[in-house]
């Protein structure tokens, strides 16, 4: 049996194979002697050493598990036929794992995936990004299963401070369902408990660079280094929130009657998100943004070449907004 668990929600991904490594070592391996997870120690998947793991009888059970972490992104296309033979020979006493952690539609378009697919036992469970209701619809889910519930607002409030990071907004929920103690999740619990991450602050980051209000970006900005954030990464955000309000503006600009909703269809974001976006964008028109995109290109080159350093960068795209 060949299990897919494949997609760039690393948090779904990783619960849903220990989730199933649970159930397997509990009705078939108490010992763990039949369980094993490449690669090793070592970090390399060896053909040879793989296919014989799969293929060698259990020990003392009916059934072994195999689980293969990151072989269908990784493979070489010299070895693909090597592990579609070695993998299509998987004995039904054997239950494989094949982990993968990169977007769902890369994996699939794969040559390795499209051909055990075809497999006799072969069960999918991709994991995509969660975002809009997807995203609203887990949250109000795990709160339940934790016992407790979220007011609307606060589920607002919390997406605003953590985004679509299911490992900190795992996190953020089982330290509000502690404090709720069995009541509802409120706004202004989140408030008080939920510090927002760099992704939840670029919206006051962008409001401040649209008021053209030098001190607070500044001192945003100081605020995020000394609290740890790489520049790399306040980089990545800056690049995205432009790409994000350039979608918006251009939307806007071809339907002046757009909502958030028509936003959010187009820019696969949450409502939430892109209510935002709507009020943010109007603040900057269409060639601003363009200008800023071509800035964040020509930044990226300037850096990669080594011309200027990344905290340069992201201090120069934050003046460029500005002026």
């Amino acid at each position: 049996m060949l299990l897919f668990v494949y997609g760039d929600d690393s948090f779904r991904a990783q619960e849903k194979v220990s989730q199933l490594k649970y159930a397997f070592r509990e009705k078939h391996d108490p010992s763990g002697l039949n369980t094993v997870v490449f690669p090793s120690v070592d970090g390399k998947l060896i053909a040879g050493d793989v296919i014989q793991a799969v293929t060698t009888m259990p020990f003392l059970s009916k059934h072994r598990m195999v689980i293969i972490r990151d072989l269908i992104d990784s493979v070489k296309k010299d070895d693909l036929p090597l592990w579609e033979t070695g993998l299509s020979r998987t004995p039904d006493s054997t239950i494989v794992i094949l982990w993968e952690s990169k977007a769902v539609d890369a994996i699939e378009k794969k040559s390795l995936f499209k051909t055990l697919k075809e497999q006799a036992q072969v069960h999918t469970y991709p994991f995509p990004a969660l975002a809009g209701s997807s995203l609203t619809t887990w949250i109000a889910d795990r709160c339940k299963s934790k016992g407790s519930s979220i007011e609307s607002g606060a589920l607002r409030a919390l997406i605003e401070r953590v985004g679509a990071d299911l490992w900190q907004m795992s996190h953020e929920i089982d330290k509000l369902v502690a404090f709720a103690n069995g009541s509802t999740i409120t706004e202004t619990m989140v408030t008080q408990l939920v510090q927002a991450n760099f992704e939840g602050k670029i919206f006051d980051l962008v409001d401040a660079l649209s008021r053209k209000d030098v001190r607070a970006t500044v001192r945003m900005l100081e605020e995020e280094r000394f609290a740890g954030s790489d520049d790399y990464y306040l980089m990545s955000m800056f690049t995205r929130q432009i790409r994000l309000l350039l979608g918006a503006r251009s939307v806007l600009d071809s339907n002046p009657r757009a909502d958030k909703n028509t936003i959010a269809t187009e820019l696969d974001v949450h409502p939430f998100v892109a209510s935002k976006l709507v009020t943010q964008a109007k603040n900057f028109s269409l060639q601003q943004l363009l200008d800023a995109h071509a800035q964040l290109f020509e930044f990226d080159r300037a850096m990669k070449n080594g011309v200027i350093s990344v905290d340069l960068a992201v201090d120069l795209i934050a003046t460029r907004l500005i002026v």
